[in-house]
């Protein structure tokens, strides 16, 4: 594991689901039972406050996990957790931006995607690999026999769900997984994380969504790296975080229709060498994306562009921190509040490069 350097200020990450994890946490900040942790991380708040902090923590990085602003600091803000009402003006705040509304009341953020750059204030960060994957069975050598789709079913475009498909995917062979995530979630919401981690079983990845282009733009491409790490193939919708990681064609394989992905997954079971080079490729790229260098990105933005914006931010004088600060931030707010009808709009509104 990757030590990083000190960071020349403490950061301070903030949850306000802190509740739930506050048993595993020692009193130096530690986390006690990380892969515990992990499995109570059920939304990207938890990933990029909670699970964040613990893998850079395991790094060595000064931060601290908190459940409030603290004044005259450093505080990283998923976008979820980071509400007007909290008047966080006394904060240089980070917000780290999801598949969601672009932040205002910050004065830095993070994006998964770079096409959800904007200014100079915004800065690419990869999304974490899945942190405590089971990786497929070896044993099962070329097999194609189990598709499996790691998220909820209703995530996965229509084509993909019908009888027709299944039956389709029954006649090659084949099984489809997905229905057990499904199942699963309905006895306990953590099982939800431990299905969506197991790739055990799983013979190719299928990931193919009914999306805007707008919403495309924000999706990070954890769902590729998670199958390099894992060692399944995976055949992937055209979403612009996919494609901009794309080397070769054997990285993964692009559809748009139900007809594309089962002509597919027949060339696949027609083809083991073919199968065997997806896998041993998908294994070295995973390489350029695992949770070291994803550590080392985070450490670069932290201690390059927010500790820069920081360092600026408290140099401000006496009436720009008692009249200019909380000026701004009304204005934000506004700007905020747009921002979120704007987003809703364009998330449910637009071109869909996949129909369904």
């Amino acid at each position: 594991m990757l030590t990083l350097p000190a960071l020349r200020y403490p950061v301070y990450f903030v949850s306000k689901e802190l509740h739930r994890f506050k048993d595993l946490i020692d009193n130096g900040g530690l986390v006690a039972n990380s892969e515990e942790a992990f499995k109570r991380c059920m939304s990207g708040a938890d990933v990029w406050s909670v699970q964040s902090y613990v893998l850079l923590k395991q790094r060595g990085l000064d931060i601290y996990l908190t459940d409030h602003y603290v004044p005259d600091a450093i505080c990283v803000v998923p976008h979820n957790f980071l509400m007007v009402r909290d008047l966080p003006f006394n904060s240089y705040v980070v917000a780290c931006r999801t598949d969601s509304a672009r932040p205002a009341i910050c004065e830095i953020r993070s994006v998964m995607n770079p096409l959800a750059i904007v200014d100079s204030d915004d800065h690419f960060l990869p999304h974490w690999p899945q942190p405590i994957l089971i990786p497929r069975d070896r044993t099962r050598g070329s097999r194609v026999e189990n598709l499996d789709f790691k998220g909820h079913p209703r995530n996965l475009a229509g084509p993909f769900k019908t009888p027709e498909f299944l039956a389709s995917l029954r006649e090659i062979g084949m099984q489809f997984l997905f229905d057990s995530n499904a199942a699963v979630e309905q006895v306990d919401p953590r099982n939800q994380f431990l299905s969506w981690a197991d790739y055990s079983q799983s013979d190719v990845v299928l990931a193919v969504r009914n999306l805007t282009e707008y919403d495309f733009g924000l999706k990070p491409a954890v769902k590729l790296v998670n199958s390099w790490m894992a060692g399944v193939p995976a055949i992937l919708g055209p979403e612009p975080a996919y494609q901009a990681l794309r080397k070769s064609e054997l990285d993964y394989i692009e559809v748009i229709t139900a007809e594309d992905a089962l002509r597919e997954l027949k060339r696949l079971k027609e083809n083991p060498s073919l199968y065997q080079q997806m896998v041993e490729n998908g294994l070295q790229r995973a390489k350029e994306c695992s949770a070291d260098v994803v550590a080392q990105a985070w450490y670069q933005f932290l201690n390059g562009p927010v500790t820069q914006g920081y360092e600026r931010w408290r140099q401000a004088g006496w009436m720009d921190r008692k009249i200019g600060r909380p000026v701004r931030f009304f204005l934000r707010a506004i700007k905020h509040k747009q921002n979120e009808k704007h987003h809703c709009y364009r998330r449910d509104n637009g071109y869909r490069p996949v129909p369904g």
